[in-house]
């Protein structure tokens, strides 16, 4: 894993070489570590106001409702929106992606102590119905592809579930196309069956505040349960190549919203 390591400032030919091999990359100290600290700050500030909003997602730990997620931070931090929008950001991107892309999606995974982890999957790749209750295919509605950036607001390591990813090219054993992957996929939750979790390699993502993984959506991921007395916040952003709809976040959060099912098959439209 060693390799996949790198410092933005001084090895960025290396990080686009190993991010296209891979599809995903760690770059230590990318952001200054105050920000990220504010960034935290100004969250758990907004968490303790109990705002009751479609955006907040709970989980019950011993009993006691405690937040799980939060999606459209945009919307709710202005010190997240200056980082979402920054030229640095987009130039990291268009460094490693071909196209233009924009910001599809974002959310705060916060996994206190003893919260559970998330199921191997490889993001937007599943069944949902519109509104209309006609079938579509996952976010290929809205993109031919996406990226994540991974920011953690604290430190990330094994023992309080950390991200846990596979090289694009794994993906590879599940299908070649979005068709054959969801196909391959459990039907009902459209997560990776357990024959195919011992084909795959996974690695771990271990993370210091200041430091970012970059990942495609084609790469298998997965994470673990908090087993650590610490939480583990890790924001996560989700860019996509743009086509001709301006504001495909808008249309997301829409769809998601209005579509068909139940609360856990509508949660599909989170991964």
């Amino acid at each position: 894993m060693s390799i996949l390591n790198y410092n933005y400032k001084h090895d960025i030919e290396k990080i686009s070489y190993f991010y296209k091999i891979f599809g995903f990359i760690i770059i230590r100290n990318f952001f200054d570590t105050k920000k990220i600290k504010n960034i935290k700050k100004q969250i758990l500030d907004l968490t303790k106001k109990k705002i009751k909003n479609k955006f907040f997602y709970y989980e019950k730990i011993e009993k006691k409702s405690k937040l799980r997620r939060i999606e459209n931070v945009f919307d709710f931090s202005k010190i997240v929106k200056k980082i979402i929008i920054s030229k640095r950001i987009f130039d990291t991107i268009n460094m490693l992606e071909k196209g233009n892309y924009i910001l599809f999606k974002d959310k705060l995974n916060f996994k206190f102590a003893g919260g559970e982890g998330y199921m191997p999957h490889i993001d937007g790749h599943f069944l949902w119905k519109d509104r209309s209750n006609h079938k579509q295919y996952g976010w290929k509605k809205y993109s031919n592809n996406f990226v994540n950036f991974v920011i953690p607001l604290e430190k990330t390591d094994k023992s309080n579930g950390c991200l846990y990813i596979a090289k694009k090219s794994e993906t590879e054993k599940i299908g070649r196309n979005f068709k054959k992957i969801i196909k391959n996929l459990d039907p009902n939750k459209y997560t990776l069956t357990k024959r195919l979790i011992k084909k795959i390699k996974f690695y771990p993502i271990e993370l210091n505040q200041g430091d970012l993984c970059i990942f495609n959506w084609k790469c298998a991921h997965y994470s673990k349960k908090n087993y650590s007395k610490n939480s583990r916040m890790i924001f996560y952003l989700t860019f996509c190549q743009k086509n001709k709809n301006k504001n495909l976040k808008k249309f997301y959060y829409f769809d998601k919203d209005k579509s068909k099912g139940s609360e856990s098959e509508k949660s599909l439209l989170h991964n």
